[in-house]
């Protein structure tokens, strides 16, 4: 880690600030917070909305926050990714070279033993049944399969109408449905759980939501930043009287 996120931290705990005071403040969620203070930018949304936070959780804690997002943009750019793997030795493919006639030789041979293992099988069978027994009844009933369980309906179902240009992540029962993704004006998504639904919500005045087909109370403004947890318990305060 370089001095960039211990710079954030510094600043902060000398003015006595904690990450839930900037957070409630600056409405970036305390997750991205700590993304920034840990270098760990992989967590956060990405594109504007990085540059975004970085400049405002500078400007809150008393950093420049111009020089602040240039080191941001500068260290983003100097990680790399990881490097390809070698490649495969020249004597080790030739070697497998060598080893495919005999593979194939092989496969015949296989083929052809098991071919005649059971049309011998088949022609010994065959004599050994009497004429008056018909082939059909010595064949098994199948047993029918027990009908299969019906599967449960999902206890909360999202509809996403983007009314403005803005980023939003989904996670339905823990597991990620929308890694990130900017909506612009005019499209939609829909989402679905059984017990839990978390969206992040990078203009929170862009977007029309409905819960259980019923429409959603306004959950922030324009260019707000917001994170709403769903459950079937408190499903029926986030729905508009």
């Amino acid at each position: 880690m370089t001095k960039f996120g211990a710079s954030f931290r510094q600043a902060r705990t000398s003015k006595g600030i904690s990450l839930d005071q900037v957070a409630t403040e600056t409405r970036i969620s305390k997750r991205f917070l700590t993304a920034i203070e840990n270098e760990e930018f992989q967590l956060l949304p990405g594109g504007i909305f990085n540059r975004g936070f970085v400049r405002a959780f500078a400007e809150k804690v008393g950093l420049d926050p111009e020089q602040a997002v240039s080191d941001y943009v500068r260290m983003v750019e100097v990680r790399q990714p990881e490097a390809p793997a070698p490649p495969q030795p020249a004597h080790a493919a030739k070697s497998q070279r060598g080893l495919y006639p005999i593979s194939v030789g092989v496969l015949v041979l296989v083929i052809v033993v098991f071919y005649g293992v059971t049309r011998e099988s088949g022609h010994i069978a065959q004599t050994a049944s009497t004429p008056d027994t018909p082939v059909a009844a010595l064949t098994p009933k199948p047993t029918p399969a027990p009908p299969a369980a019906p599967a449960a309906a999902d206890a909360l179902s999202l509809e996403i109408d983007a009314q403005d240009q803005t980023w939003i992540r989904v996670v339905a029962d823990g597991k990620p449905a929308n890694p990130g993704e900017i909506l612009q004006s005019g499209m939609n998504r829909k989402y679905s759980a059984q017990n839990e639904l978390i969206i992040s919500i990078g203009n929170a005045g862009g977007l029309m939501l409905k819960l259980n087909d019923k429409p959603m109370k306004a959950i922030g403004k324009r260019g707000q930043v917001r994170e709403i947890v769903i459950t079937p318990e408190t499903a029926k305060q986030l729905i508009a009287r």
